[in-house]
């Protein structure tokens, strides 16, 4: 009998959804039961035991706190206490107990190894995994910024088994992602935005995997913003089917600086100081918006300056402008500047319309 009852609870465990049914059966049979029987007994020696005494009494007794603020003192309630809480009650109890605890660990098992779904709103969903250094880096960055601070960020990979460090608000998807299953399950349709990092430097194969990569994620999300790495400059065609894309050519620039403090010492400084959101001021960027009183960008440089906003270029139509000369303010401009914050639009217009000259 003991092998048939210890039998039953590991296939109620094992198959949850016959498990959850026959325990909730169980629970209302043995507080229902006991509730009855000690209602019946009891109530002829005390009949100040009301219907609610006996149902807090079963309850208190099936989940073994026991108050002893009431206790079975007739034979009729203790056999029935002993038939519906001891040999009915507790066993259920400890096995709802014991099927809890392996649900917690499932789930945290699955999270770890990346085999669920995620319920993020508005977060950053990060595709591939170069390595965890490098990952970290990106996250305390990204991080270091207050309006990103409490952002949720979802790492996609298909090469990692499991995440190698604990952070808060960090969830892991594992897999393929080419497979439009996988952003269903990083939750891409309400995600803010994409980052697509090159799987790996070494490997000239790497801007076609995340050009593909950027498509897919556009098919799940057409509205998302994807910041895709690009090795080579000359395969940006590959990414011109994507909209709303952003390409960072990360080695290039690397290379550039390298060059540039050779050339002269200290640029590499101020890079490294205005691309880190860990200093007071860093580079920012804002569209404008509505369109200024007739004006150009030397002035409305003079102007922003004295607010102290050091506007460095101006990106119109795909082409970077540096040098402001008769060059007027357009509604659709994208500025880049150094500044404390970043200013919303509509405080970048408001600043701009200060210039009447």
């Amino acid at each position: 009998m003991f092998y048939s009852l210890s039998r039953l609870i590991r296939q109620v465990r094992r198959r949850k959804e016959l498990g959850i049914t026959l325990l909730l059966v169980l629970i209302v049979v043995a507080i229902g039961g006991n509730t009855l029987s000690f209602y019946l007994f009891e109530s002829e020696a005390n009949p100040d035991i009301t219907i609610w005494d006996s149902i807090w009494y079963s309850v208190i007794s099936v989940t073994t706190i026991g108050y002893g603020d009431f206790s079975a003192e007739s034979l009729g309630a203790r056999i029935g206490t002993a038939i519906f809480i001891v040999l009915i009650g507790l066993a259920t109890f400890t096995t709802a107990l014991g099927m809890a605890v392996d649900w917690v660990a499932d789930l945290r098992h699955k999270e770890r190894k990346g085999m669920g779904s995620v319920n993020a709103r508005d977060h950053l969903v990060m595709v591939n995994f170069p390595n965890e250094g490098r990952v970290q880096q990106i996250i305390r960055e990204y991080r270091r910024d207050p309006d990103h601070r409490s952002i949720d960020i979802v790492l996609v990979d298909n090469d990692v088994d499991e995440l190698p460090f604990d952070l808060p608000d960090v969830s892991f998807v594992r897999g393929w992602p080419l497979d439009e299953d996988t952003y269903k399950r990083a939750n891409l349709e309400h995600a803010r935005q994409v980052m697509v990092l090159s799987p790996s430097h070494e490997d000239p194969r790497s801007d076609s995997l995340v050009a593909s990569i950027a498509f897919v994620v556009h098919q799940v999300n057409p509205d998302v913003r994807v910041i895709a790495e690009c090795l080579d400059s000359r395969h940006a065609v590959l990414f011109d089917s994507s909209a709303n894309l952003s390409l960072v050519h990360g080695l290039e620039v690397v290379n550039n600086l390298f060059v540039q403090e050779s050339q002269d010492s200290g640029a590499l400084r101020l890079t490294q100081a205005i691309t880190s959101n860990e200093i007071e001021r860093n580079l920012a960027s804002t569209v404008v918006q509505s369109t200024p009183p007739r004006t150009t960008y030397t002035n409305a440089a003079k102007v922003l300056l004295d607010h102290g906003v050091n506007l460095v270029g101006v990106i119109r139509d795909d082409s970077v402008h540096m040098d402001f000369d008769d060059i007027e303010v357009l509604r659709g401009d994208l500025l880049v500047y150094i500044g404390k914050s970043r200013l919303k639009p509509e405080e970048m217009d408001a600043l701009l319309r200060q210039d009447d000259r």
